[in-house]
């Protein structure tokens, strides 16, 4: 199957690499803004990041301590999404940095991989976090029906359609037989 080849063809830089330390370091219990800081480095580079620095310390380490307890994705993401300058795409990073093995990270490439049509997202778009939550749990069965991890998947995911942007003639969308995630469930 083709996910474990872009799996594996993907190459982890230092930004994601450091992202991920820190998300370890937030799952052991270190919820500062220090940690959370190479997370939005590796999401939105210097976008919006003076939008975040509006959050007091006691307010990043309370919304990373909460979205880590959280029993449900939809409390996870909300509570993140509570603090400025963070919207869905960047919750679902910072989780995916957390506890990459019960998160995606949701943003164009990916949508694109599975055959969705273009979506805006950013800084100047809002991601309505129902598409996110359907979004995460078809990648959970995807990851599943595939024996593949998570955070597998998702580099499956960004390797084919950084891909398709080389080549145009590709197909739409990596998945493109399997159901749609913009259906409700």
């Amino acid at each position: 199957m083709e996910i474990p080849r872009l799996a594996a063809a993907y190459r982890i830089d230092v930004k994601e690499r450091a992202a991920l330390a820190a998300g370890a370091r937030i799952r052991h219990g270190a919820c500062t803004r220090e940690n959370l800081a190479p997370i939005l480095t590796w999401k939105v580079s210097d976008r919006g990041r003076s939008r975040q620095r509006r959050n007091s310390d006691e307010e990043v380490a309370d919304a990373l301590r909460t979205a880590l307890l959280a029993t449900t994705p939809r409390v996870a993401v909300s509570v993140l999404t509570g603090l400025s300058g963070v919207a869905v795409p960047v919750a679902s990073a910072i989780l995916a940095a957390i506890r990459p093995d019960h998160y995606a990270v949701i943003d164009p490439r990916g949508l694109k991989a599975l055959g969705c049509g273009p979506l805006e997202i950013g800084a100047k778009a809002s991601l309505p976090l129902d598409l996110y939550l359907r979004y995460l749990a078809f990648c959970r069965d995807l990851s599943r029906s595939f024996g593949v991890t998570l955070q597998d998947l998702d580099r499956a995911l960004w390797e084919w359609a950084m891909a398709a942007d080389l080549r145009p003639g590709l197909p739409p969308g990596l998945l493109r037989s399997r159901k749609d995630i913009h259906a409700p469930r």
